[in-house]
């Protein structure tokens, strides 16, 4: 009985559309850390080598909002072609949705400790110009 309930809810459109627009919030929510992360020029803490090449040539934030654009497009149409597989699709996107949500979470995570490094730098530097 479980099963079968599960099975329809997981080949429904409904949550398909859910989690369309869940990885599109955690997306846009992806670049923006990633943003906050590497503002203004530290292209070395992207972790994903395309990423950072893009990043680079296209700089900040050009390079995240070209390469969010192109992803989403890409997945977008992968996505309405593909539609009547909502299986296959809720099962991706599900597993793409946990995946960012992390991603996410590390993110921010990381900007915390670089500002918290930044603001420290900052404060031995007054010191040091102080004692000089």
């Amino acid at each position: 009985m479980f099963s079968g309930y599960f099975l329809s809810v997981m080949m429904s459109g409904k949550l398909l559309l859910v989690n369309c627009v869940l990885f599109l919030v955690l997306n846009t929510l992806d670049g923006y850390s990633t943003w906050l992360v590497m503002k203004p020029d530290h292209y070395e803490r992207e972790r994903n080598p395309i990423a950072r090449w893009v990043f680079r040539r296209l700089k900040l934030p050009a390079g995240i909002i070209l390469f969010k654009v192109l992803i989403l497009s890409f997945l977008g149409v992968f996505i309405s072609y593909w539609w009547s597989e909502a299986l296959t699709l809720n099962t991706g996107l599900l597993f793409g949705n946990l995946l960012f949500t992390l991603v996410v979470l590390n993110n921010f995570r990381v900007h915390k400790r670089y500002e918290k490094h930044e603001k420290l730098m900052q404060q031995f530097l007054s010191y040091r110009v102080i004692a000089d």
